[in-house]
């Protein structure tokens, strides 16, 4: 399985700023340098794309699993966290990363654990679904702060 690893280019962020619940909100030049992952998922049509985040803190918090820990020797707490993930249909706004921009240690841990990585991003985004369309996902604690929120039309909500 290839690991796609690339940025969502700026005119992306500067084109939604009024999404909610981002990372680096407003900062649309940080946002645009921030390695994302290509988690490919064969559940509905949309591309979705998981940030790589340097203090991700603990992957499964009380109330559920927020992500997927990647440390690195100088980022013990980074991860991939599914509460910021964004689905970007259109190709024009990825630009693939030519050099990599992450440790090998972080590339070789996401490239082994990618199938696991899929599926627990597959069982957030199903939690989300569901919870969305009880009108609950602005109470649950794991969804409260998920930017998922702004892909309701993409996600059939």
């Amino acid at each position: 399985m290839e690991v796609v690893l690339c940025y969502i280019r700026e005119s992306y962020f500067k084109e939604r700023r009024h999404f909610v619940k981002m990372l680096d909100t407003g900062n649309t030049g940080k946002q645009s340098h921030r390695t994302h992952l290509c988690v490919k998922i064969a559940l509905d049509g949309n591309k979705y794309y998981v940030p790589l985040r340097n203090h991700l803190g603990g992957e499964v918090r009380k109330f559920g699993r927020i992500g997927h820990a990647v440390p690195s020797a100088s980022r013990t707490d980074a991860g991939l966290d599914y509460r910021y993930a964004l689905i970007v249909n259109d190709e024009k706004y990825i630009e693939l990363q030519t050099q990599r921009k992450i440790p090998e240690s972080q590339y070789r841990r996401i490239k082994t654990d990618y199938e696991k990585i899929q599926k627990e991003f597959c069982i957030y985004l199903n939690g989300y679904i569901k919870a969305a369309r009880k009108k609950r996902n602005e109470k649950e604690p794991l969804y409260r702060e998920s930017s998922l929120v702004n892909f309701h039309a993409e996600l059939g909500l």
